[in-house]
Parts: C-alpha cells; sequence; structure tokens
C-alpha cells in the first residue's frame, strides 16, 4: 500500500503542472453530461406533447432544441476527448523526457545491473500505460462517474420505480465488470514481464546478429525467441478468454433492464402514474448510461498496469545509483592533467577487482597500463572519469579529489576511446565532433588527419557528411576505432584514455597513426591500454597488473628484460620485436 500511495503521488505531481486544462476538461464534461442527459428529457417531453395532441408546431420546436443540445453536447465532448488526448501526450513527454535525463544520469554500475531491453520496455510500453489512465482518466472517469449520478436523479424525478431499476441492475453490472477486469491483473503483469523480455532479446540478436550467424545459431535463437513469444500469446490468450464471457453478460444486463423498464413503465402507463414520454426517457437514459458502465471495469485494468508500470518507472527515477557532483563543486576547464591514485579499492558485486592501487601520472607523461583479462586495467580508466566511483582510497586531478570538479567539467577535459567502440547514427564528421560546441570543419579534418582516417572520409562521396549508420555499421573495426580516436582529440582533452583503441587496424595503419599519434599526445596525461608491444613503444612508464594490484612499474625496456608478469604476458611479442633492456 505504501508503494501504491507514492506511486499515485508522483503521478498526481505530473498531472498537477497542467491543472488549467484539467480544470477546462472537467467544467466541459459536467456540461457535456448535462446536456446528453437533458436530451433523453426532452424526447420524453416530445413524445408526451404528441400523445397529448398539443400540435405539430410545438413538436417542431422540440426537435429544434433537441439538434441544438445535441450539437452543444457533441461540441463539448470533442473539447473533452482532444483535450484528455493532449493531456495525456503532454504527461508522456514530460515523463518520457525525465525518465530519459535520469537513465543518462545513472552510473555505470545501474546498467551492469539493468538489462537494455529492459530499460526500452520501461522507457516504451510502461509509459503508454501511464499515458492510457491519463487519458481515459481524463475523459471518461469523471464523465462517467457523473452521468450515473445525474442519471440516477433524472430517473427518480421521472418516476421512483426507474431508478429502483436502475439501482438494481447498474451496480452489480459495474461489479461483476470489476472481477472480470481484475481477474486479468496477473496475465497482464506477466505480459509486461515478456514484453520486456521479448525488447532484450530482439535487441541482443539485432546488436549481435554477425555472432549469432557465424556461429550458425539463428535455430536456437529462434527457438528460445519462440519460447519467450509463445508465454506472451498464452497470456493474452487468458485475458481473451475473461474478455469473451463480458460482451454475451453486458447484453444480458441491457437484456434485463430492458424488459424491466417495459415492465415497470409499460404496468405503470396502464394503470396510470407514468407517461409513455416518460418511459420512453427512461430507456433512453438506460441506453445512454449501460454502455459507460463497462468502462469501470475497463479502467481498473488499465489503472492497475499503469500502477505496476509508474511503480517501475519510480524504481528508476528514485534510484539514486548516481555519480553526482557534491556541493560547490570546482571548474576543471583549467586542469592541466595530473592524475593521482592513492590506495584505491574497487569491488563489483562483492568481487574486489582493484586492491590498494597507487601511482602518480603528470602532465604530458604516458602511461601503459597491462596485464592478464580480468587484472583491473579498465576499471581504472574508467575510475578517472568517474564512470563509477571507488569503495576506498582518493584519486586526485591537479591535486584535488576529483570529486571536488563539476561532472561535467571533468569529462570534457578527458578523451576516452574505449574497446567497445559505438558511433551514432549521423554523419562522419557529425560524430568525429560529437558533444562538442566547435563543429569547425578544419578542426574535424585535423583530429580526422592525427587518427589517419582523413584520406578515407575523402574518398568517399559524401566526405564528412556520409552517414555511417547504426552503431557505425557502414564502416570497418578498424574505421570506427580511428573515427573514435579522431573524436577523442576533437575535443582537446588534457587527459587521454585509449583502451585497446589499435586493436583493430592492420600494422602498417597502426605504424602511421602510433607515428602521428606521439605529436598529438605530447603536452597530454595518456593512459594506454593495449596487448601490442608496438603500443606501448608510446608509453613513458607502463604499470603492470595482477589480481587488482600494481605488480611492477616501469620502462618497456626495463619490464622486457626481467622475469616477472609483463614478460609472461608479452614473451613472444618481446622475443619477436627483440626489446633489450638497459640504460636510458
Amino acid at each position: 500500500m505504501p508503494e501504491l500511495l507514492n506511486d499515485s503521488r508522483k503521478l498526481v505531481k505530473y498531472v498537477s503542472k497542467y491543472w488549467p486544462m484539467v480544470v477546462l476538461l472537467a467544467s466541459a464534461a459536467t456540461a457535456s453530461v448535462f446536456l446528453r442527459i437533458y436530451v433523453p428529457l426532452l424526447i420524453g417531453d416530445t413524445v408526451n406533447s404528441v400523445v397529448h395532441g398539443k400540435g405539430i408546431s410545438l413538436v417542431f420546436r422540440y426537435a429544434e432544441l433537441i439538434i441544438l443540445v445535441s450539437a452543444a453536447s457533441a461540441g463539448l465532448q470533442f473539447v473533452v476527448s482532444y483535450g484528455s488526448m493532449r493531456l495525456s501526450h503532454i504527461f508522456a513527454y514530460s515523463l518520457r523526457k525525465d525518465l530519459f535525463a535520469s537513465i543518462i544520469g545513472k552510473s555505470f554500475r545501474f546498467f551492469d545491473r539493468n538489462p537494455t531491453g529492459d530499460l526500452m520496455s520501461r522507457s516504451t510500453m510502461d509509459i503508454e500505460s501511464l499515458r492510457r489512465v491519463i487519458s481515459l482518466a481524463s475523459s471518461q472517469l469523471f464523465t462517467t462517474s457523473l452521468l450515473l449520478v445525474v442519471a440516477a436523479i433524472s430517473l427518480y424525478e421521472l418516476n421512483i420505480s426507474f431508478s429502483i431499476v436502475f439501482f438494481a441492475i447498474v451496480p452489480p453490472l459495474i461489479v461483476v465488470t470489476t472481477i472480470l477486469q481484475v481477474k486479468q491483473r496477473p496475465f497482464w503483469k506477466k505480459i509486461r514481464k515478456k514484453y520486456g523480455d521479448m525488447n532484450s532479446s530482439l535487441q541482443e540478436n539485432i546488436t549481435g546478429t554477425r555472432v549469432v550467424r557465424s556461429f550458425s545459431a539463428q535455430d536456437a535463437e529462434i527457438e528460445r525467441f519462440s519460447g519467450i513469444t509463445k508465454d506472451y500469446l498464452d497470456n493474452f490468450e487468458a485475458v481473451s478468454r475473461i474478455r469473451a464471457v463480458f460482451n454475451p453478460l453486458l447484453s444480458l444486463f441491457v437484456s434485463l433492464a430492458t424488459a424491466s423498464l417495459l415492465v415497470y413503465g409499460g404496468y405503470g402507463s396502464i394503470f396510470g402514474g407514468i407517461s409513455i414520454g416518460s418511459l420512453i426517457a427512461a430507456i433512453n437514459i438506460f441506453a445512454l448510461v449501460l454502455n459507460p458502465v463497462r468502462f469501470y471495469g475497463r479502467f481498473v485494468v488499465v489503472l492497475e498496469n499503469g500502477m505496476a508500470s509508474m511503480n517501475r518507472i519510480n524504481e528508476i527515477l528514485e534510484n539514486r545509483d548516481v555519480v553526482a557532483d557534491e556541493p560547490e563543486a570546482a571548474d576543471a576547464s583549467d586542469v592541466k592533467g595530473d592524475v593521482e591514485f592513492r590506495d584505491v579499492y574497487f569491488s563489483h558485486e562483492g568481487h574486489g577487482v582493484l586492491k590498494s592501487v597507487s601511482f602518480h601520472a603528470v602532465p604530458g607523461e604516458v602511461i601503459g597500463i597491462v596485464g592478464r583479462t580480468g587484472s583491473g586495467k579498465s576499471t581504472i580508466v574508467n575510475l578517472i572519469p568517474r564512470f563509477y566511483d571507488p569503495d576506498n582510497g582518493e584519486i586526485l586531478l591537479d591535486g584535488m579529489d576529483i570529486k571536488s570538479y563539476r561532472l561535467e567539467s571533468v569529462r570534457s577535459r578527458i578523451g576516452f576511446v574505449s574497446q567497445d567502440i559505438v558511433l551514432f547514427s549521423g554523419t562522419i564528421g557529425e560524430n568525429i565532433s560529437f558533444s562538442s560546441d566547435r563543429s569547425d570543419y578544419s578542426e574535424i579534418e585535423d583530429a580526422a588527419q592525427t587518427a589517419r582516417i582523413n584520406d578515407f572520409v575523402q574518398s568517399l562521396p559524401s566526405g564528412y557528411d556520409t552517414l555511417v549508420g547504426e552503431r557505425g555499421i557502414t564502416l570497418s573495426g578498424g574505421q570506427k576505432q580511428r573515427v573514435a580516436i579522431a573524436r577523442a582529440l576533437h575535443s582537446d582533452p588534457r587527459v587521454l584514455i585509449l583502451d585497446d583503441s589499435t586493436s583493430s587496424v592492420d600494422v602498417h595503419t597502426e605504424i602511421e597513426l602510433l607515428r602521428t599519434l606521439r605529436e598529438a599526445i605530447r603536452g597530454r596525461t595518456v593512459f594506454i591500454l593495449t596487448h601490442r608491444i608496438s603500443t606501448l613503444q608510446l608509453t613513458d612508464r607502463i604499470l603492470v597488473l595482477d589480481g587488482g594490484k600494481i605488480v611492477q612499474d616501469g620502462k618497456l625496456a626495463d619490464l622486457a628484460a626481467e622475469e616477472g608478469e609483463f614478460r609472461e604476458i608479452f614473451r613472444t611479442q618481446i622475443e619477436s620485436a627483440g626489446i633489450k633492456g638497459g640504460p636510458d
């Protein structure tokens, strides 16, 4: 219950931003309801005027009035319908923006724990579910509730027997409808879960289609996806069976209501007390009311789905797994790039990844970081731009705790080329100048020239305006890496991180790239993670990790000459390259 109240408060908070529109809709709905009920009463008066022979002119006046009232009611219903749709879409727009901003601001730990497909499901299906709640509540909940109240009063004023029929038929119909809809609840929860599973499976297979095909795993993946969609189908079939019961029940209740009215009204008309016009008016009011009544059952399920969706969205919005700025955080625009780790510890899911890591990199120094898989290399460079915060210890930038700087400011001074290259749908030029206020063509070209990608780009028909496709699908692995290097250099960072950034280029291209990088990285603090001796020749010193600890720290030639973890890792390459230790 506390969770439900919290979710409801969050929902009301978003809707309350648009209170003028809510007031307008409520006013239009109120007027529309009274006009809709007035029409059957006018029809009843018209019938009575005919029965009592009051003349055709009075019938025409009633007809004109019915047309005018119906037109006014239709206009107000348009306002309610259009306004509720607009309100629901504005609500969804606002919530979607907030959710996206919240997701983007989360730490990497959050993404480690939450599958992409599930986040996509929350950002699409769950927001749409909430939009439907707002749409139905603003267009029908208030309208239908007021309609029932006004109808009951009108029937009582026509004849108390009509109101008895009303209360004998309508409340049980609402109860039965609600029970049938509530029975759908567990199936809708499973449907939402399976929808997220389908999204995850689709996303994995679309982005990993090359891997799936290279292992000829299409049949296995199709079978796995079929199992998920079969569960999705089974739950929908269960919902359909419950819904199939409802329409015959509604028809039965409508028939009971009509028959009861005819019996009461017919008896009253014959033996006095009830006019024919009143009977006709009552029948029309019942016809007006009975169809909307089933809305309640549907709204219960929509509301239940919406609250479940609000809960899932709140799990993200209220999740505090973020790397946030400290109060009065400083600007990092003038930092030189002095980076120091002091006794840093870091764990992931209870597993110690870094243990008492300490080192100091001065501005302009090129540091190589090597180690076996799982030794903690990538974790070190992920801590520098604060993708994660350490469990213990300090990371200093220009002598100040990196947490004392504004996060956005720190990251703007760090260029990062990860081993998992991500390019965005757009042009090559847009990817190189990504997230930079400077989009001068010459600067883009200079960065591409340094990354040894300019000649290739210029050879394309559209040059830097060439679209790269989703995740850079139209480029080779080496081309994507060089575009990513150009993107990092274009931001003119003080600290540059190259995480295995030349692994996909051929030896000739690597030699040319390293030659130009020597000049480009001059004056910057650079961290290079690599498995190639040739790349390590750019470094001033190398940190060797094993089990989350720095076990060696020295120059390439010295590490290559002495027995230790470095020589064990690179033995074959050292012998092939003929690297020998000795004095500088």
